[in-house]
């Protein structure tokens, strides 16, 4: 007999299983969407931060608009010592004027309205003098409404002004001598030449008409 030794045998490889390679399929596939879906958002979320947000965006507002000019007493509601026991002027106690620049006006010349409040009671109080509460209405010479600072005033403000008696307070706006409609559309760029007149108001209080021309060519 020889003495040679035979060498050993290797194992021969074990065959994986059909369904352990289906499984780790499927394993790889979850894994491979789970990162494709991290990029995803990871790319989305870099450009939300170089988009502006809704609050960056222009609005769009209709014009024209008050010039508010109210010159507010040296003290206003809550000002003094504590601002305590200053009542709400009673609306009789004020009384409303209104008043144009010039009697007539150039065609390129623009009217300036003023809305004047005098406080003609005998105490101190509280009038409220915003452009919420402020009306320039103009209408043709027969009464046909031409335009309306109500309608077409943007974003009123409340303004609460300490008035002593015999004080004045005076408001003024620049009329582009536009018409419109009740809603503010504009219907004429330029009004016609002719007889007009200005109602001013605040709040309830309503002043006499004041009567103004728009001269032609």
């Amino acid at each position: 007999m020889s003495d040679q030794q035979l060498p050993p045998q290797q194992p021969r490889p074990r065959k994986i299983p059909p369904h352990i390679l289906r499984r780790r399929r499927i394993v790889a596939v979850i894994i491979l969407c789970i990162l494709l879906g991290l990029i995803g958002w990871g790319i989305w979320a870099l450009i939300g931060l170089f988009l502006p947000g809704d609050d960056d965006q222009a609005v769009s507002q209709p014009q024209p608009t008050v010039t508010d000019t109210v010159s507010p007493s040296p003290e206003e509601s809550g000002g003094g010592d504590d601002g305590q026991g200053v009542v709400a002027c009673d609306p009789q106690m004020l009384t409303v004027t209104g008043g144009t620049d010039q009697e007539s006006y150039g065609p390129d010349e623009i009217p300036e309205f003023t809305l004047t409040v005098t406080h003609d009671g005998d105490v101190l109080c509280d009038a409220s003098l915003g452009s919420d509460q402020q009306s320039f209405v103009v209408a043709d010479a027969d009464g046909e409404f031409v335009f309306s600072t109500r309608a077409c005033q943007v974003d009123p403000q409340e303004q609460v002004v300490e008035m002593e008696p015999g004080q004045s307070e005076e408001v003024s706006f620049e009329w582009e001598r536009v018409g419109t409609d009740e809603g503010c559309e504009t219907i004429v760029e330029d009004v016609e030449p002719g007889e007009y007149q200005l109602v001013v108001a605040m709040g309830e209080r309503e002043a006499e008409p004041v009567r103004f021309v728009l001269e032609g060519d």
